[in-house]
C-alpha cells in the first residue's frame, strides 16, 4: 500500500509493517497507527511516522548510543500489554528534540521510551519513575559523558 507523507513524500508499506499504538503516544492519543523508518542504515536515528496523520513523523533515537547505561523496567502490566516473553523480539527508542538552529542542543526523552514488539507489531510509550532520567536529556553531553568515562577507565 502507498502512505503519502510530508516528510518523505509517497512510501510503500506493507500492511505488516504498522506499529499499533493502542493507548496512543503522550500529547498524540489519537493517533494509533505507526510505521518505522531508519534515517540511515548506519544510523541510530528513526523516524515514527503516522500513517493516520500525513505530517506527523516523530524523530526517534536508540537511547544505548549516547547512554550505555540506561535501563528500561517494565511493570507486569505493561509487559503483558505488550505481549512480551524473554524471546520476543522488541525495540526501545526515545523522542528527540531539536531546537531550530541548535542540533549541538538536541535532547532526548528518556523518560518516555517507546518499547516496540517486533513480533506483535505492538507500541507503547512508557513513563519510567527514574530520577536518572530526563524529558529533555541533552545527547551530546551525554555522548561526550561516555567517552571521558571510557576513556577513564582504560
Amino acid at each position: 500500500m502507498e502512505l503519502e507523507t510530508t516528510r518523505f513524500g509517497t512510501i510503500r508499506i506493507r500492511p505488516e509493517d504498522i506499529i499499533t499504538f493502542e493507548d496512543g503516544l503522550v500529547g498524540l492519543g489519537q493517533y494509533r497507527q505507526f510505521v518505522l523508518i531508519q534515517h540511515a542504515d548506519d544510523s541510530p536515528f528513526w523516524w515514527l511516522q503516522s500513517v493516520e496523520e500525513p505530517s506527523l513523523a516523530l524523530l526517534l533515537i536508540d537511547p544505548w548510543y549516547f547512554c550505555s547505561d540506561y535501563e528500561v523496567v517494565l511493570s507486569d502490566e505493561e509487559v503483558v500489554r505488550l505481549q512480551l516473553s524473554e524471546s520476543t523480539p522488541k525495540v526501545v527508542l526515545t523522542t528527540v528534540t531539536i531546537p531550530r538552529g541548535k542540533p549541538h542542543a538536541m535532547t532526548s526523552n528518556l523518560m518516555a521510551p517507546l518499547v516496540i514488539n517486533l513480533e506483535a507489531r505492538l507500541g507503547r510509550q512508557v513513563i519510567l519513575e527514574d530520577e536518572r532520567y530526563h524529558t529533555r536529556h541533552p545527547i551530546l553531553q551525554e555522548m561526550w559523558r561516555s567517552v571521558q568515562s571510557a576513556q577513564a577507565t582504560g
